[in-house]
């Protein structure tokens, strides 16, 4: 390149013309040059995306607030472990064979490299992030970047020629773990719906979360090693089982509070296959497919006959585990007869399982619990909701 410069140099100072053959090898020189840079500016942009994403993923993940089902809700810790989440896989997606840093943003700048906020309706790109209460963050933005400030500038090659030695890059994703539930679908790739025939009053509900109804704290869940025993871990119990001083005592005479979802006529099998292993794409067909509240925020559950000692071993084979619970607001009709009309849906694990003995004596003791499952449907009118999650997507 020097060569053909000093050659256009000499030929320029004695008059002559200039050759339109070294003309045009400075042309494809220079354009080679700059595809050669272009390319890194590319590749580099590529991986910083994928670091941004990773990064905001796995820190969204971070935002299940455990001290909410203690009716305390406080994000600090998580918002911790958030910023170690996203500095971890960030750092796990090189950028020009490099691992990325970010910055934790301890004070929540709305410019940092993490960022939490609140987003309503994820689907509405225009919707900017809400600071206005941190305890119902459900949202991590992360910037990756590759500038005089962090991580340093991208080093070009032949755009030095041109005086341009370095390019300022970045890139950023948020991702969301959205609430709200208002139904469940089943595909061929997100297996069962994890939600029980088993319904609650959205009443006791609301006052257990308040707080003013409750069977004490008598149970401890180990979330490293999902097994339930004795003791108190902080997150109260409520009974499921009606009749016993506290809890679902608002069903008809005849109705334990069991619901058919799918084809009224259910069985005794079908609620202990459904206990078992979740609500199928069969039972969800007689809804046209998806089992979800009505532009009105509701839908009709036919009742059962209620709890029996049949699905002891069924209740009891899942203690521990995740499961959503159909909230109502009134039954009508007794027994095999009831009509509930279902408002929304709630997180719950079973700590305890006890059927037989006199109806006081009788327990299904839960605890509120996070539920995140590939089949939630999330959307508008979901109030009565808590605890029920959609998984954790990009949705910036």
């Amino acid at each position: 390149m020097l060569q053909t410069r000093n050659a256009l140099r000499r030929t320029r100072r004695r008059g002559a013309a200039v050759p339109l053959v070294a003309v045009s090898a400075c042309v494809l020189i220079g354009m080679g040059a700059m595809a050669v840079d272009m390319g890194l500016i590319y590749r580099a942009r590529v991986e910083l995306q994928a670091a941004a994403d990773a990064a905001a993923l796995a820190a969204a993940v971070e935002l299940l607030d455990v001290d909410r089902l203690k009716g305390t809700p406080n994000l600090t810790a998580e918002m911790d472990a958030a910023r170690a989440k996203a500095a971890e896989y960030a750092a796990y997606n090189k950028v020009m064979k490099a691992a990325p840093t970010v910055d934790g943003n301890g004070s929540n700048s709305p410019d940092g490299d993490v960022v939490f906020g609140y987003l309503n309706n994820p689907d509405d790109l225009s919707e900017p992030l809400s600071f206005a209460q941190a305890d119902r963050y459900n949202t991590v933005l992360v910037r990756v970047r590759r500038n005089q400030i962090r991580n340093g500038p991208i080093d070009l090659t032949f755009a030095a020629i041109f005086g341009i030695q370095t390019a300022n890059l970045g890139a950023e994703a948020a991702a969301t773990i959205k609430d709200g539930a208002v139904g469940f679908r089943v595909t061929p790739k997100t297996g069962n719906a994890g939600v029980l025939p088993l319904a609650l009053h959205v009443d006791a509900w609301k006052q257990f979360l308040a707080g003013t109804l409750s069977n004490g704290d008598n149970y401890s869940y180990n979330s490293a090693t999902g097994a339930v025993t004795s003791g108190s871990d902080g997150i109260r119990e409520l009974n499921l089982y009606p009749g016993s001083g506290t809890g679902n005592q608002l069903v008809t005479p005849g109705n334990f509070g069991t619901v058919d979802i799918g084809s009224p006529n259910n069985s005794t099998a079908d609620l202990s296959r459904q206990i078992r292993y979740g609500v199928n794409a069969d039972d969800l067909a007689y809804f046209g497919g998806e089992f979800k509240l009505g532009p009105d925020g509701t839908i009709a559950l036919n009742g059962d006959t209620g709890l029996s000692a049949a699905i002891k071993d069924d209740l009891e084979s899942i203690k521990g585990q995740p499961r959503a619970i159909p909230l109502f607001s009134k039954v009508v009709g007794p027994g095999n007869n009831s009509t509930f009309t279902v408002v929304g849906f709630a997180g719950i694990r079973i700590v305890n399982v006890k059927l037989t003995g006199s109806m006081s004596s009788k327990q299904v003791l839960i605890q509120p619990a996070f539920v995140v499952d590939d089949t939630v449907i999330t959307g508008p009118g979901s109030g009565s909701s808590s605890f029920v999650y959609e998984p954790v997507r990009l949705v910036r």
